[in-house]
């Protein structure tokens, strides 16, 4: 009997094309012919006198029977001094636990949420007060977008360092200004969105306070 074709491809996709030991990638290049090290390893051995063998064990070529390792863990595993290490109990425990970890290790991770900026007043909304702003925008294709998406984070850069001497008219009339240029954007393709974030900031005798942040994301349509 030989491995299934179905158990062999499961086999390496819930891998992760990792030994499950020491989770080296198996796939290698040298001198630029790519070469695999990763080797279909028995826990149970089907052969009489092999590691680990048990009589009527079932199906030896079953999924749960196979585990995915390197040369060098192969070996190490079927080497008779380490057999009361590597238990089948211990084996199939071992490729359990790595399974789990490339699942979640692939799983996808939790988008951030921004929320569209029709305007200047939701953006003061977002950036008045923050000391901080993580500015993000897809790829610039030619010098009037880079003008007029520089001159953007320039004018909100500039607003953020005086925010707090501002007096409300002034930042009421930056509101309307900044809607301009948002509907400026707009025009040229683009969308605005930003969300308010709380950063940690360690003082002085440890002690640890948030600030608000803003993160602003120009994106075209």
């Amino acid at each position: 009997m030989s491995i299934p074709d179905k158990v062999r491809k499961d086999l390496w996709a819930k891998s992760g094309n990792r030994c499950a030991i020491c989770r080296k990638e198996f796939f290698t290049s040298i001198d630029t012919d790519d070469f695999n090290i990763g080797e279909e390893c028995h826990i149970v051995s089907p052969k009489p006198n092999g590691p680990r063998h048990i009589e009527n064990y079932g199906d030896y070529d079953a999924y749960d029977n196979i585990i995915l390792l390197c040369r060098n863990h192969h070996k190490e595993i079927d080497d008779p001094a380490n057999f009361s290490k590597y238990t089948v109990a211990k084996l199939a425990e071992i490729k359990k636990e790595h399974e789990n970890w490339v699942r979640q290790s692939l799983k996808p991770k939790k988008m951030a949420v921004f929320s569209l900026i029709n305007n200047g007043t939701d953006l003061v909304s977002i950036i008045g007060g923050s000391v901080a702003i993580n500015k993000f925008n897809d790829e610039i294709q030619s010098e009037n977008e880079a003008e007029l998406i520089g001159g953007f984070w320039q004018e909100i850069t500039d607003f953020m360092d005086i925010f707090l001497d501002l007096e409300p008219i002034e930042i009421t009339r930056m509101e309307f200004s900044y809607s301009k240029l948002i509907k400026e954007l707009n025009e040229s393709g683009f969308m605005v969105y930003g969300r308010k974030i709380k950063i940690p900031l360690l003082k002085k005798y440890g002690d640890t306070i948030l600030y608000s942040a803003a993160n602003i994301y120009i994106k075209r349509k």
